[in-house]
């Protein structure tokens, strides 16, 4: 495979395609390890999203030339820093779709960092009152199916409009 920045974005987009695909089979199969394999699936969909979200931003940096090849977090470049000192349409883009309620990338940035977070137990009152003591674990908003399509549409196209915007002519 040629060693080129664009390359990484393509391996990741095709990557998080297998791993949706292989999610939407976890869910309709009725094996005994299906919720966890879905739970599996989920987790890898969203590791190879927010891989191609921050090669989509090295392959633009690469493009004119930037010196953020160094960023390794998708926060560090949509922070609005890196924006504001490496002025472009495509970091602006991303950076206000992180910043939005609701949009894909803002759905999806929630989803890592959820992954990444220890689970939180919520002091609950017993349902029974013969029972001692109770503990619930606090539902957070989960990184659904239909978002994962949502973003893996959005991020086709959004780098697909970013390459032919990029070509040279």
């Amino acid at each position: 495979m040629a060693n080129e920045v664009y390359t990484r974005t393509n391996q990741a987009l095709f990557f998080a395609r297998k791993a949706l695909d292989a999610w939407r089979e976890a869910e309709g199969s009725q094996a005994f390890d299906a919720r966890t394999q879905a739970l599996y699936h989920r987790e890898h969909v969203l590791f190879h999203l927010y891989r191609t979200v921050l090669a989509t931003v090295h392959e633009v940096a690469d493009r004119y030339r930037w010196p953020l090849l160094e960023l390794r977090t998708v926060e560090q470049a949509l922070d609005g820093e890196a924006a504001k000192r490496f002025p472009g349409p495509e970091l602006a883009e991303l950076s206000e779709l992180a910043r939005e309620q609701d949009t894909w990338l803002s759905r999806m940035l929630a989803g890592w960092l959820a992954l990444h977070a220890p689970p939180v137990h919520a002091a609950s009152k017993p349902e029974d009152a013969s029972l001692i003591a109770s503990s619930a674990v606090t539902a957070r908003a989960e990184w659904s199916l239909a978002d994962a399509d949502d973003a893996v549409g959005a991020l086709n196209e959004l780098v697909s409009r970013y390459r032919d915007g990029m070509v040279e002519y």
